[in-house]
């Protein structure tokens, strides 16, 4: 009798090993294996090319900055497109070709700011974002009034600036925008710290030169 259920049983286990395919698929079964199981290739990440120029400069990053006065400091704009629509608006009224553009610091201050690479000088500056209405003033003939601040012991090296010296960008801290490299038509007066002047000359934009203002008004001259 023993003999005769370890037959039935031998059979049962033979059977079940030719079959075991069929019933696992019947009843819906996966069956575990040792092959190797091949998934595709997760993509790799996009590396971001960030903006390069031929000079050996780049922007470190895409984080856009603005100037804060209340805390002396450049201040990071978490949403660059919404910053840039929120900046206020000044009007630029361009008038007749003969007279020059009266400048708001107010407008001259009002822009953001990137950290950028500056080959020339091996080390990282926050370079400016101009928006339009101040690119609309590039290469014009301007007026602007401001304290005189001579950057040489000469006298021929002058900026013009939105402070006295005593709080100004060099001193006190001010916006970097405060303050514009001045050069003048005719170099035959001298001007005292701190004196109060009204200005005209041609504006010009520095996106890129590290040793200027990102402001640059040439030649310029005394507007009585």
């Amino acid at each position: 009798m023993k003999k005769l259920f370890l037959a039935f049983l031998t059979s049962l286990v033979v059977a079940f090993f030719f079959t075991k395919d069929i019933l696992f698929e019947h009843f819906g079964i996966t069956q575990e294996t040792n092959s190797e199981i091949i998934t595709p290739e997760e993509p790799e990440e996009e590396t971001k090319t960030l903006e390069t120029f031929p000079n050996g400069d780049y922007f470190v990053d895409e984080t856009i900055f603005r100037w804060d006065e209340t805390v002396i400091d450049w201040v990071k704009v978490e949403d660059t497109t919404a910053g840039m629509e929120e900046m206020i608006k000044y009007p630029v009224a361009i008038k007749a070709k003969e007279e020059p553009i009266e400048l708001d610091w107010n407008l001259l201050m009002n822009i953001e700011y990137r950290l950028r690479y500056f080959a020339q000088i091996d080390m990282e500056m926050y370079a400016p974002v101009f928006g339009n209405e101040i690119e609309e003033l590039d290469g014009k003939e301007v007026v602007i009034e401001g304290f005189v601040i001579p950057i040489d012991h000469e006298g021929e090296l002058l900026s013009l600036s939105h402070y006295p010296f005593a709080s100004c960008f060099f001193c006190g801290k001010a916006s970097p925008a405060s303050v514009i490299s001045m050069y003048l038509k005719n170099q035959r007066k001298r001007y005292k710290m701190d004196d109060f002047i009204k200005f005209r000359g041609t504006l010009h934009l520095n996106y890129d030169d590290p040793d200027e203002f990102y402001y640059i008004l040439r030649d310029a001259r005394e507007e009585k």
